[in-house]
């Protein structure tokens, strides 16, 4: 085959699979996207649905809430004086009472308010509100609610524009927008006796729009009056983030030009649709009762919108990422096949060899890796092992299938290997630390880890890996010599002495045998340390050990457990028998020479040493009690002149 001729099958294998797959998919593709842009304007639809119906539902709300107050008898008495003048604080305060609860129970007020005739403020609640400061002496009648609200007739309503002749209030210790719902009060007589005027908080109003719409966490929410004004108090998700009455129309120009244009539709803005509608309280907010709404012309009818982001190719690819996938292993699955289709026979053969040569490797790698492995039945007889676990246990091939794995595990190791066969059987992980022992009888630590293969729940063989952790084990154990012995001497530390005692002790508690203890201390040691120095303090400690040693049982323990401190516990030993143990230590120390050098010139020092000795009482579960009676006895030997022993019984 010439190169040009596998070049053109290559190119071939490329391009036909790719004009194939986008043929086919293209059409499926374009419909699936067409399909997501309409389920966004549906979107829009419901959401728009929603903000409506929550917007005009408050509305409506709180002017029947404000007609109603205008309308109960107590609130006419009230405005007309008829109330007895006996009793008329206090019903005056029951009103306000009562009024102040009705607000404290709905979030959406802050305060209500009523108006005499001239402006003056007949009642308040609640009480304490704080108000805008142009109104701190109770008087109404420059505002705009009152001016409007005193040509009303009856049931007609007032609201003051949002946004505009802004006014604040202190709610729940946070200053809030509201919006005045002003309505007259008449008496039974037609008599214009007052008004009502209800304080809306236009934030909570607000907030339960944008929450009720915000069904999608990418939905924009739009709320602004006729000349632009923003109406909501806090910036949308995805419009411009700007304050509640700034000029919307001037800060979002391109969006505002369209929605100015028509009562309700919806346009693409960018990568957003933008749905909108136009409502007119005066005309759709209130039902029920008769009357009419008023505000002022140039705010009315606001605009109600939501935007949502509108599916492109790159979201839909993006959202869609099982598609992108499956577009990427169909074109990478058709140029594979094509790519092969195009290679010669010859590269078989050459696959062929090569796929030979590496399970010869891969035998070779089982055969002697540095760990061993093998199979057995479910009697536990050898299946198969490798070459490595073979020269362990001094073997060849003919165990297979003849001998049990368990024959060559130490009796001290056969409860931890079946418990662990027994786990690999019932279809778990085994694992179990034994020792083996060769046809040589070398024996070798090891950890075994097993699984089994099981076929319909019954168990067929088990497969077994065998780490050698002989070196560990010794390394563990000459780590653990040199934690429990002193370094210099050679004989057990303090560490080692606790421990041993333990043992110790409940021995002789079993075999009723009795324990003594002798401690030891090397006599002005400092001053052989400041004279001669340490090096000589080390040679002495030496020489001092060995001494001992060779005056004690084998069984018996030596421990350093201090600077020049020892102490000696003595098994199977009475208190009378440990005191001449002490004395022969004495005597051989006092005899003892310790071979020195000082400044080159051969020296020998004599050492003596003070010795207390004591016994371990019976129900004593531990030595500290008896290390402290032999640490007084100690002592005294050491007031008393040294180089002497003292007894110390319980």
């Amino acid at each position: 085959m010439t190169r040009q001729r596998l070049y053109a099958r290559l190119l071939m294998a490329v391009t036909l699979p790719l004009m194939l797959v986008t043929a086919t998919l293209w059409p499926v593709l374009r419909v699936h996207l067409e399909t997501r842009q309409e389920s966004i304007r549906a979107e829009t639809r419901a959401i728009m649905q929603v903000g409506k119906d929550t917007l005009l539902r408050d509305i409506n709300e709180t002017l029947s809430y404000a007609l109603a107050v205008a309308e109960m008898p107590v609130i006419k008495a009230h405005m007309t004086g008829e109330i007895d003048e006996d009793v008329d604080n206090s019903t005056s305060a029951q009103l306000t009472g009562f009024l102040s609860t009705l607000i404290e129970h709905y979030p959406r007020y802050t305060k209500l308010i009523l108006i005499d005739n001239q402006g003056n403020e007949v009642l308040r609640a609640p009480v304490g509100i704080t108000s805008d400061p142009r109104f701190t002496d109770h008087h109404h009648a420059s505002t705009d609610y009152f001016k409007a609200a005193s040509k009303l007739s009856a049931r007609d309503l007032y609201i003051s524009p949002p946004g505009h002749n802004l006014q604040y209030e202190l709610f729940s210790g946070e200053v809030v927008p509201v919006v005045n719902v002003a309505t007259p009060i008449f008496d039974d007589q037609g008599e214009r006796q007052g008004m009502v005027l209800l304080s809306l908080n236009w934030q909570h109003l607000t907030e339960a729009v944008q929450q009720a719409m915000l069904i999608d966490p990418e939905a924009g929410v739009l709320l602004a009056d006729a000349q632009g004004g923003w109406l909501l108090t806090e910036g949308s998700q995805r419009l411009p983030m700007i304050r509640f009455g700034d000029n919307y129309a001037e800060l979002a120009a391109e969006p505002w030009q369209p929605v100015t244009e028509q009562d309700k539709g919806a346009f693409t803005l960018g990568d957003h649709l933008l749905r909108f509608q136009r409502l007119d309280i005066r005309s759709e907010a209130y039902e029920g009762l008769t009357g009419r709404i008023f505000s002022q012309d140039d705010t009315l009818p606001w605009v109600l919108g939501v935007s949502l982001p509108t599916p492109t190719w790159k979201s839909l690819l993006q959202d869609e990422a099982i598609v992108v996938w499956f577009l990427l292993l169909t074109y990478s699955t058709a140029v594979a096949l094509g790519i092969y289709w195009s290679i010669s026979s010859h590269q078989q053969r050459k696959l062929r060899r090569q796929a030979q040569q590496q399970a010869t490797e891969v035998s070779n790698l089982y055969e002697n890796a540095p760990c061993g492995y093998h199979s057995l039945n479910a009697d536990g007889v050898i299946l198969k092992m490798n070459q490595t676990e073979l020269d362990w246990l001094s073997l060849t091939r003919d165990v297979i299938g003849k001998r049990c794995y368990r024959d060559f595990i130490s009796p001290d190791s056969l409860s931890a290997f079946d418990a662990a066969f027994q786990d690999v059987k019932a279809g778990r992980q085994g694992e179990a630390e034994c020792t083996l022992i060769a046809t040589d009888s070398q024996e070798r630590q090891v950890v075994i880890q097993a699984v089994g293969y099981l076929e319909k729940d019954r168990f067929k063989y088990s497969n077994a890996t065998v780490f050698d952790i002989t070196e560990r084990k010794q390394l563990e154990e000459k780590l653990r010599a040199q934690a429990m012995t002193d370094p210099l001497t050679g004989v057990y530390n303090r560490r080692y002495l606790q421990a041993q005692a333990s043992v110790e002790i409940s021995r002789a508690s079993r075999h009723q045998t009795p324990i003594s203890l002798i401690a030891i201390d090397i006599d002005h040691f400092k001053r052989i340390n400041d004279e001669y120095g340490h090096d000589a303090g080390d040679e002495v400690l030496k020489r001092f050990t060995d001494v001992i040693k060779g005056l004690l049982r084998h069984e018996d323990l030596l421990c350093r457990v201090g600077g020049e401190e020892f102490a000696i516990l003595l098994p199977d030993t009475p208190l009378e028998k440990a005191w001449q143990v002490a004395e022969r230590i004495r005597v051989a120390v006092e005899q003892t020479q310790v071979p020195l050098e000082q400044d080159d010139v051969p020296i020998t020092i004599a050492i003596t040493a003070s010795f207390g000795v004591t016994h371990v009482a019976s129900g004593e579960m531990s030595l500290k009690a008896a290390i402290k009676r032999a640490d007084n006895g100690l002592y005294e030997a050491k007031a008393a002149g040294r180089n002497r022993i003292v007894l110390q019984e319980r």
